[in-house]
């Protein structure tokens, strides 16, 4: 039997977000779903890993964007990332071909320059508009606890991360929920899309190593790679 794969993109500037760990510890996570893992840190190395007929999800835990806004400028010419029309094929056939994708935390507010990639995704980070709090407690809810992807998880997930708040969202079905602040709507932080043919989950959580490490994220992240790759799921349980 020809062992399944996936590739985890996961890569950006380093002020913010500590790639260089929560790649690893992401794709450590996917390998317990029985798939052989390639890990890249460039969007433009997908395009021939996905080619592979053996690769049935794509995990997105990336931040590459065009850092246009003047805060960014100290760190534009070596992180800022304009996307490919090969990059953008390549990702949008596979999905919409039946392939699986996970977008773990960062992952809508990627490929600024590319409106559709939140068609894809099932939502977008809009600047000026979206907006997250530093890192900090966060207490999530499970909304639809009879989903393949929320099975087994705490129905109160309390952990510290941030919460993307007022992202543009498109036909998604939402299974979680937190609040940026009390006084917050809630905020969509897990939720399934499809796109063509394909699967499609969002984790909002996974900020850092700590957060993946949490037995609700990882549980989250792990079906959500099961979800999206149409692995079968147990009787009684609806996908």
């Amino acid at each position: 039997m020809t062992a399944r794969r996936a590739v985890v993109l996961s890569g950006g500037p380093d002020y913010a977000h500590a790639f260089v760990e929560t790649g690893p510890a992401l794709a450590s996570i996917v390998e317990r779903t029985g798939r052989d893992v390639t890990l890249v840190d460039h969007p433009d190395d997908v395009v021939s890993l996905l080619d592979d007929p053996c690769v049935d999800v794509l995990v997105v835990n990336a931040l590459r964007w065009r850092m246009l806004a003047d805060r960014y400028a100290q760190w534009r010419d070596e992180w800022s990332y304009t996307t490919s029309p090969t990059t953008r094929a390549a990702i949008t056939a596979f999905v919409d071909q039946g392939g699986g994708l996970v977008g773990n935390h960062t992952a809508p507010i990627c490929f600024d320059d590319w409106p559709e990639w939140a068609d894809v995704m099932g939502g977008g980070w809009v600047w000026d508009v979206s907006s997250h709090p530093p890192r900090g407690p966060v207490t999530a809810t499970i909304v639809d606890g009879a989903h393949d992807i929320t099975r087994g998880v705490s129905h109160t997930v309390t952990l510290d991360d941030e919460v993307y708040g007022d992202l543009a969202l498109r036909d998604v079905e939402v299974l979680a929920t937190a609040r940026r602040t009390p006084d917050d709507r809630d905020q969509p932080v897990v939720w399934t899309h499809r796109f063509g043919e394909g699967r499609v989950a969002y984790v909002c959580f996974g900020h850092d190593v700590e957060s993946l490490r949490h037995p609700d994220v990882a549980r989250l992240i792990d079906q959500s790679v099961r979800w999206a790759a149409r692995v079968p799921t147990q009787t009684g349980v609806r996908s």
